[in-house]
């Protein structure tokens, strides 16, 4: 397979990884990866035959991924916990390189102890992106959650040094424990060395470039991108450990960081923190979809290694166990030890086996331990064939499975999420609809004001789509949910109806072609009153949403600087699509009468809400059609059509006022949000939403500000 299609098929799982995690909520999302991963192995032709290098992994994958782990984790915590950080990254390694490698030598005589030695070295490392994913959907305490990320930080060099040595022992059949000890130190400091150097180096070159005006938003983000890649090169060069170089990098880049002193300083880090979340969740599928790619390749030879398949799933599962065992035995040893100098080693209060048995099971396999195992050589020293190696792969690959099913399994029961009661969604949702309420009361004020007739057609825009959103809260209750999907499920039949009719009607006097110009504006209408979600959907979408925008912009700048064929033609095809809108709106109307009437209590009080919302689309409208006619909103004349429907012809100047009424829709926009901002802060003042509350709908505000510049 091409390398590209290959890309395009991992990018493909990944995101429909992502849209099943929304599906299947009982499957962890690493775990439904690995599935789409080999499912595309097996479904896909020429995946199998796919590889990526495993130092190509570690470079492309790992560091980045290990990199915005220090961006994310408190550089103050680490340092008070390096103790037990240093005592889970290095020597639980060393025992369960010991413990793994003699378990497995005794199961499986025919593997040499020092390549035993070599897979427990790779089932070392808690893998980064499998932490990452886990920790999300369970209750883990900030103690937790510390030594997990330190840990994940460490261990990946300290298992790579000790798969090393175990792999030069058994290639070359001799060992030096003072050599070995002299390596690691050198790998060990001098990784960390480098890489602190490097972050320190960066980091002032950064602030250098800033100094000089010389660094933007965008190249800011570049270089922190290209940081991970740069030092782990530069560290293996120096033939150091290039992860630690990279998470030594990180720590000193994160505590080096300043805080906010600037617009532009914030601006710089919300664009750094979105790309990195981007590139974070686009690494951790990636890696997951590639290790269920992996499964296929690395199981088969296992099975030929003189193993029938049920004696490998046992010494598989014998092997995780004993890792699994050794790993509870070390924590458990230093939360007691904790706990009789009065403190805890992961702060959760529980019992003391229960808090080191979550953090035993937190501590899965991953794609690192599969990219270690993969370079274990296919010879030793004489050509002889490396002993056990296809069976040394076969059984990491089912150590990472066993490990994720079963923090995928326990977890949840282990340290469940605490019971949410509602109270603080419904909290929310009373705040959200006080805040929408206030900024409909001051728009609604500024049309009763009577303002400039340019102005006032975006306002009514503008409050059309918090009067949406109003009403999308209200009928978010649960009392009514299940009421407001069947009648939302027969509004839109009730429209989808309607538009066959209009588009029958429409083939009578024009092409099929002007029909679907006429579509692509009556959504584009739709969109500009609040219509989202299922609803707006009964309009096909045809071309993109941002085409109309723009030739809804094109066409204005035409009519402001008058050119009668530009002019017409906007008029026809928007006012058109407004009196199909208005059509539509009707049809809901009607349907809304109906359920008032005859429907039960909770579709009655939907049909209520939903009735008067529409009401007031309907109105903004038909505004819009009469705009630039001296007509009263609430008269009868303002129902009347500004259009000959024998010749499809619009009022003189329709088009004209319609484009200067555009100047002024942005404005309005930014005038709402500014608005909203201020009733948050009233109601806060007023104690009618907490804090917390405030916060989060002040930063949803916020990104509508941005999204407007």
């Amino acid at each position: 397979m091409e390398q590209f299609e290959f890309i395009l098929v991992v990018l493909a799982c990944v995101g429909l990884s992502s849209v099943m995690d929304h599906v299947v909520e009982k499957v962890s999302l690493p775990v439904l990866q690995v599935i789409l991963g080999l499912a595309a192995s097996v479904l896909v032709p020429g995946v199998r035959e796919a590889r990526v290098e495993s130092e190509l992994f570690l470079v492309l994958f790992i560091a980045p991924l290990l990199f915005n782990e220090t961006r994310e984790v408190d550089p103050r915590r680490l340092w008070q916990s390096r103790a037990d950080i240093l005592s889970l990254a290095v020597g639980l390694v060393v025992a369960s390189v010991l413990a793994v490698g003699y378990v497995l030598h005794w199961l499986v005589p025919s593997i040499p102890l020092a390549a035993a030695f070599a897979l427990g070295g790779a089932l070392g490392p808690t893998d980064a992106a499998a932490v990452t994913a886990l920790k999300s959907s369970v209750n883990l305490s900030d103690r937790q959650t510390t030594l997990l990320s330190g840990e994940s930080l460490i261990n990946d060099a300290s298992g790579v040094v000790a798969f090393q040595f175990a792999v030069a022992a058994a290639v070359t059949g001799s060992f030096s424990l003072a050599n070995a000890a002299g390596t690691f130190l050198v790998l060990f400091v001098g990784g960390i060395a480098v890489g602190a150097a490097l972050g320190a180096v960066v980091s002032a070159v950064i602030r250098l470039l800033e100094d000089l005006g010389l660094e933007d938003v965008t190249s800011h983000a570049l270089y922190e991108l290209l940081t991970p890649f740069l030092v782990y090169l530069v560290a293996e060069a120096l033939h150091v450990s290039g992860i630690l170089a990279v998470v030594a990098a990180g720590i000193v880049m994160a505590a080096s960081r300043p805080r906010f002193h600037s617009t532009f300083e914030a601006r710089r880090s919300l664009v750094s923190g979105s790309l990195w979340s981007v590139i974070s969740f686009l690494i951790n599928g990636t890696v997951f979809v590639l290790l269920g790619m992996q499964l296929p390749h690395v199981a088969a030879p296992g099975l030929a290694d003189g193993l029938v398949p049920v004696q490998v799933l046992g010494v598989i599962v014998a092997v995780a166990a004993t890792s699994m065992l050794c790993r509870l035995l070390w924590v458990y040893a230093l939360e007691v030890a904790h706990r009789r100098r009065g403190g805890s080693l992961c702060g959760r209060g529980g019992s003391a086996l229960h808090d080191a048995l979550v953090t035993t099971v937190a501590g899965a396999k991953g794609a690192v331990t599969l990219s270690i195992v993969l370079t274990l050589p296919a010879t030793v020293a004489g050509g002889a064939p490396f002993a056990g190696r296809d069976l040394l792969v076969t059984l990491a690959a089912g150590v990472i499975l066993v490990t994720l099913l079963a923090a995928d399994a326990a977890l949840p029961r282990l340290a469940p999420q605490p019971a949410d009661d509602g109270l603080l969604e419904r909290e929310r949702r009373r705040a959200t609809t006080a805040v929408l309420e206030g900024t409909a009361a001051e728009l609604q004020r500024m049309l009763d004001d009577a303002p400039d007739a340019d102005v006032a057609p975006a306002v009514r825009f503008v409050l059309d789509r918090y009067q949406m959103r109003m009403a999308a809260e209200r009928l978010g209750d649960a009392d009514v949910a299940d009421a407001n999907r069947a009648v939302e499920r027969e509004e839109f039949r009730r429209q989808a109806r309607t538009l066959n009719e209009l588009h029958a009607r429409h083939l009578r006097t024009r092409s099929e072609q002007d029909w679907k110009e006429h579509v692509r504006w009556l959504r584009f209408v739709r969109h500009l009153v609040g219509y989202q979600g299922r609803m707006e959907g009964v309009v096909p979408r045809g071309r993109a949403l941002g085409g109309a925008a723009a030739m809804f912009v094109r066409r204005s700048t035409h009519a402001v600087h008058p050119d009668e064929r530009h002019q017409e033609e906007f008029a026809r095809v928007f006012g058109q699509a407004c009196i199909y809108a208005i059509e539509l709106e009707y049809a809901s109307l009607d349907y809304f009468d109906e359920v008032i009437a005859t429907g039960d209590a909770a579709q009655a009080k939907v049909a209520r809400i939903r009735r008067d919302t529409h009401e007031q689309l309907l109105r903004s409208l038909w505004s819009w059609l009469n705009y630039g006619r001296d007509v009263p909103v609430d008269s009868d004349e303002a129902y009347a059509l500004p259009y000959n429907l024998l010749t499809h012809e619009f009022a003189p100047r329709f088009g004209e006022h319609l484009a200067k009424a555009r100047e002024y829709a942005r404005d309005m926009d930014a005038t709402a949000l500014r608005i909203e901002l201020d009733v948050i802060a009233r109601l806060q003042a007023e104690g009618q939403v907490s804090r917390r509350v405030a916060g989060e709908l002040r930063e949803d505000v916020y990104l509508l500000q941005m999204s407007e510049e």
